[in-house]
C-alpha cells in the first residue's frame, strides 16, 4: 500500500467535491460487497464443505474481524500522521479486491478461512481514512449529509453482493461469485489514486493544519470526550445487532420462507438495504438542520430511530409466513409475484433504523481533535467489528444451532429475535449522551490538537 508524498491541495469545486464522494461511494460499496457476499452463498459453502452453523459464523464473523481488529487502528493512526489517506485507501482496496478474486479458487475450509482473513488486512485501510478524508472536503454544515455516503455505499455493497451473488450463483456456481465481486475493485484501486486529491487537513472547518504532534496528548483528548465515548458504546451494540440480523437474513429468507439464492437476495435488497439508504440520507438530512437550532438533536435523531425499529423488526420476524400480498401485474406463480406481508415491515424498520449512521460518523469528527480524526473512526470501527461483526453472526449461529433440536427450521427465526432487541440500548445511551454534544463540539474547536 503505496503511501508516496503528495502536496494537500485545497479548497476544492463542488463538482470535484461530488466526484470524491461518489469515488468514496464506489470504494465502499465494494468494500461492502467483498466482505458480506458470502452471507448469500451460506448454504452452497456451507454443503461443499460440510459446516455447521457455528462454523459458518466463523467465516462470517471472526475469521475476517481478527486480523482487521488488529490492523484498523496502525492504519487509522498512519493516515492521522504521515500517510497519504488517498494512497491507503486505494492500495487497501486492491488488496482486498485480490483476495475477495482469490477466494473463488479454494479447494478447502482452510483456504477459505485465510481468504477471508486477507479480505480483512485490506478492508482495515478503508473506511477509518475515508471518514477522515471526507471531513476536510466537506464543512461541518454538510457533513452528516455528505458522510452518508460512507454508509449508504456499505448497504448497498451488501444488498448487491447478495442479489448479484445470488444470481451469478445459480448460473455459475459460487466461486464465480466471489471472482465477480473482486475483479471490479482492482481496477477502481487504480483509478482511485490517479484521480483523487489529497485534502489539506482542517481546512474545510477554517482551521489551520497542524503537524501530527506527539500521539499521547492528542490521545487523553479522545478519550476525554464523553460525546465520543457515547457513540462509541451505542453504535457498538447497534453493530452487533445490525451484523447478527443482516448476515443471516438471507439464510433466514431461505429457510423459513423456502426461496432460492437470488429471490432471498432481491427481495433482503429490496426490502433492507434499499430503505436503510433512505434512513441513512435521513438521518443526515435530520440531524443537520435539526442541530442549527439544538445540538442535541445529532445524537436525538439516532437514539429515537433506533428506538423505534424494535418493536417493527420483531414482527418481521415473527409475522406468519404465509402471509401475502399479491403484486399487480406480476404473473400468478412467479417467483416475485407475491410479497410476504413481513418484509413490507422489514422495509419500514430499515428506515427508521438505519438514521443512526451518519448523525454518528459527523458528530464524532466534529468533537475529536483535528489529527485524531482517522484515529477515533478507526477506534470505532474496531469496537464494532469484535463486538458486531465478530460477535453478532457467531452469537445468531450458536443460538441457532442450540434451538434447532426445539425449532427445526425455525431455530434461525427465534435467534435472529435477540440482536433484534439489542438497539434499545444503544437508543437509550443516546438519549442519555445528547446533553454533552454542544459542549463537546465547542471544546474541539478550541483545542489546538
Amino acid at each position: 500500500m503505496s503511501s508516496s508524498p503528495a502536496v494537500p491541495e485545497g479548497p476544492f469545486s463542488q463538482a470535484y467535491t461530488r466526484y470524491v464522494l461518489g469515488m468514496v461511494l464506489l470504494t465502499m460499496i465494494f468494500n461492502n460487497v467483498d466482505r458480506t457476499i458470502l452471507s448469500i452463498l451460506v448454504e452452497p459453502v456451507k454443503e461443499e464443505f460440510t459446516l455447521s452453523d457455528t462454523q459458518v459464523s466463523f467465516l462470517l464473523g471472526p475469521a475476517f474481524a481478527i486480523v482487521y481488529s488488529m490492523l484498523v487502528l496502525p492504519m487509522g493512526r498512519w493516515a492521522d500522521s504521515t500517510g497519504v489517506r488517498r494512497n491507503i485507501i486505494s492500495g487497501s482496496l486492491f488488496v482486498w479486491s485480490l483476495f475477495t478474486v482469490a477466494t473463488g479458487f479454494v479447494t478447502s475450509h482452510m483456504q477459505l478461512i485465510a481468504m477471508r482473513m486477507g479480505v480483512g488486512v485490506g478492508e482495515a485501510g478503508a473506511t477509518a481514512p475515508s471518514i477522515s478524508m471526507l471531513s476536510d472536503y466537506l464543512p461541518a454544515e454538510r457533513r452528516a449529509r455528505g458522510m452518508s455516503v460512507v454508509s449508504i455505499g456499505a448497504v448497498v455493497g451488501m444488498g448487491l453482493g447478495m442479489v448479484a451473488g445470488g444470481w451469478i450463483y445459480e448460473g455459475y456456481g459460487w466461486r464465480a461469485a466471489f471472482i465477480a465481486a473482486g475483479a471490479p475493485g482492482i481496477l477502481l484501486a487504480i483509478v482511485y489514486r490517479l484521480t483523487i486529491r489529497e485534502p489539506v487537513r482542517g481546512a474545510s472547518d477554517g482551521r489551520s493544519p497542524t503537524p501530527p504532534g506527539d500521539f499521547l496528548p492528542n490521545l487523553k483528548a479522545l478519550f476525554g470526550t464523553r460525546t465520543y465515548l457515547f457513540i462509541l458504546g451505542a453504535n457498538a451494540f447497534t453493530l452487533f445487532a445490525s451484523m447478527g440480523r443482516n448476515l443471516w437474513e438471507p439464510s433466514f429468507l431461505v429457510r423459513t420462507y423456502e426461496m432460492g439464492q437470488f429471490h432471498a437476495g432481491t427481495w433482503y435488497f429490496l426490502t433492507s438495504p434499499v430503505p436503510s439508504m433512505l434512513g441513512i440520507f435521513l438521518g443526515g438530512y435530520l440531524a443537520d438542520r435539526l442541530s442549527v437550532r439544538d445540538k442535541r438533536w445529532l445524537l436525538w435523531v439516532p437514539g429515537l430511530g433506533l428506538i423505534t425499529s424494535v418493536p417493527i423488526l420483531v414482527a418481521f420476524l415473527l409475522w406468519p409466513e404465509d402471509h401475502v400480498l399479491r403484486i399487480p401485474g406480476m404473473a400468478a406463480g412467479g417467483a416475485f409475484s407475491v410479497i410476504p406481508v413481513a418484509l413490507i415491515l422489514s422495509t419500514v424498520g430499515s428506515v427508521v433504523g438505519g438514521l443512526f449512521t451518519a448523525p454518528f460518523m459527523a458528530t464524532t469528527q466534529g468533537v475529536v481533535p483535528l489529527r485524531m480524526r482517522a484515529f477515533a473512526a478507526a477506534v470505532s470501527t474496531l469496537i464494532s467489528t469484535l463486538i458486531g461483526l465478530a460477535g453478532g453472526p457467531m452469537v445468531v449461529g450458536a443460538l441457532s444451532d442450540a434451538l434447532a433440536a426445539d425449532y427445526g427450521r425455525d431455530s434461525l427465526r427465534y435467534a435472529l429475535l435477540f440482536p433484534t432487541m439489542v438497539p434499545l440500548v444503544s437508543g437509550a445511551i443516546c438519549m442519555i449522551g445528547a446533553k454533552r454534544v454542544a459542549a463537546d463540539l465547542e471544546r474541539a474547536a478550541r483545542l489546538k490538537l
